[in-house]
């Protein structure tokens, strides 16, 4: 097995407040902008699967028509309660027939299930049996408990559900995790037995309110070696999105081998 996957936040229009970019152009910013630029992005990767957050059908139907052209294939989904958006991957692999998509089981403050998921793609690589599960975790409070957080929740049931279910495939986990190197949530993927693709080379991989922050993950199988693209420094004052950067999170990208 020798192929490039990334992980992408793509910035969902209806999440975007312009008081948090200040340093980002007001254009740049108006609704449907920025898919163009996404596209080119995307290509730039030249990633053999591509998993994408915060992707409204909206944009999904632009990068769909965009990427086509370039062999790429998509599946979305999108959360539930309402949510806008949701996950999507695409490839320029054969997949294997369906894909599940599983929704998370935690519960907000009101009761209600928070409507987010992890999209899961199965491949056949080689002889190996890739699995692929794309998510965003949600954010919470960091002076609530841990063990009280939505993210951790849903991490745990990702993990325990779908992961520790199926030990013999080949798993690659990745996506927005809300989280950074070293908290809980994160050594929850390294205990599980999953390998972090940056591990020691995280650098911040989001801009939004002046606050750089590394949240951007890929988790793979022990099994697999990866090698992880370099990534740009983003600091206070880096403008995300910018005429370069479409979106507020930076793409993570790794080639992946068969040890």
């Amino acid at each position: 097995m020798d192929l490039r996957i990334a992980s992408y936040n793509i910035l969902a229009d209806a999440y975007i407040k312009p008081e948090w970019f200040p340093h980002t152009p007001a254009d740049l910013l108006q609704p449907r902008s920025r898919h163009a630029l996404l596209a080119w992005r995307i290509v730039g990767l030249d990633a053999d699967i591509v998993c994408l957050q915060e992707v409204e059908p909206d944009s999904f139907a632009a990068l769909q028509e965009a990427l086509a052209p370039r062999g790429y294939a998509g599946v979305m989904a999108q959360k539930q309660q309402g949510r806008p958006d949701g996950c999507a991957v695409f490839h320029r692999l054969e997949r294997s027939p369906g894909h599940r998509i599983h929704y998370f089981s935690d519960r907000l403050e009101d009761g209600r299930v928070s409507g987010h998921l992890a999209l899961v793609v199965d491949f056949d690589v080689g002889g190996d049996r890739l699995r692929v599960a794309c998510t965003h975790l949600r954010w919470d409070r960091p002076d609530r408990p841990v063990a009280q957080h939505q993210g951790m929740q849903q991490a745990t049931e990702l993990i325990d559900e779908l992961i520790r279910r199926d030990p013999e495939a080949l798993w690659i986990v990745c996506g927005d995790f809300n989280a950074r190197p070293g908290e809980p949530l994160v050594q929850a993927f390294e205990a599980a037995g999953l390998r972090d693709a940056y591990a020691g080379r995280h650098q911040p991989t989001c801009n939004a309110n002046g606050s750089p922050k590394a949240i951007d993950f890929l988790f793979h199988s022990s099994a697999l070696r990866a090698q992880p693209d370099p990534l740009p420094v983003v600091e206070a004052q880096t403008p995300l999105p910018s005429e370069q950067e479409p979106s507020d999170h930076l793409p993570i990208a790794a080639r992946l081998l068969r040890d």
